[in-house]
């Protein structure tokens, strides 16, 4: 059966070396991504950077001029909203891994470069850094009173009480919502928050371990339905 091309994303490569950067930015296109710019040194990318807003970077670690990719990794790290980026390097020593760690990479695929490698890494770094970015959203909830903006990394779990929905947070406050749990959920998004009992719903990412009857997030014990089970299971 043949799949479905994921949809492409627009990418900025920075590589000295012509051949490679050629090769690179030819398979990348045939797989329905845009180079959005081809830079030798840390200045071309950063001045591509601004003008092209790419989603994500491929970085040779030495290029052209005084600084080097993993500068330029620390000035991505350092932009907002961030992009992920990933090392092409045939530098393996100890030396140069340390700092392409400290610059906390998507990935890093050694030279000669696999074309289903490279495809399969910026697939999981988009993945990876979309899923990031849907946890550090804003949500936002009405008391009656006030309407408060809330990070969604802030809520740990939901819980309802009749006509009340109490929101725990994870600085151990709480909003209580004049709310259905369901009303709430189809307000928040339905794949922000996993329901698992009617009278429950949590952030899958402050789940500090479950079994087939419970989720737990730190000492909080939380019901997983029979009704529920498997797809709660699924979500986790």
């Amino acid at each position: 059966m043949q799949h479905e091309k994921t949809r492409g994303y627009r990418i900025l490569i920075l590589e000295d070396e012509f051949i490679i950067t050629d090769t690179l930015a030819r398979q990348l296109r045939r797989n329905r991504h845009t180079v959005v710019g081809q830079a030798i040194s840390y200045e071309e990318a950063r001045t591509l950077y601004h003008r092209e807003q790419p989603d994500l970077a491929l970085l040779d670690i030495r290029v052209a001029g005084d600084k080097s990719g993993i500068d330029f990794a620390h000035f991505l790290r350092e932009q907002s909203p961030s992009i992920p980026f990933v090392f092409l390097t045939s530098q393996v020593d100890s030396g140069y891994l340390e700092r392409v760690k400290a610059t906390l990479p998507a990935g890093c695929l050694s030279k000669p470069i696999q074309l289903n490698s490279l495809l399969a890494t910026i697939e999981v770094a988009m993945f990876n850094h979309q899923s990031r970015t849907t946890i550090d959203r804003l949500v936002t909830l009405r008391d009656g009173r006030a309407t408060h903006r809330v990070p969604l990394n802030a809520i740990e779990y939901v819980e309802a009480d009749h006509v009340y929905v109490k929101v725990h947070l994870a600085d151990s406050s709480n909003l209580v919502l004049r709310n259905t749990l369901s009303d709430l959920l189809n307000e928040v998004g339905e794949q922000t928050l996993v329901q698992t009992h009617r009278s429950y719903a949590v952030n899958p990412e402050k789940i500090t371990r479950y079994d087939r009857d419970f989720v737990y997030v730190r000492d909080k014990q939380l019901p997983i339905s029979r009704s529920r089970r498997q797809s709660v299971i699924e979500r986790l």
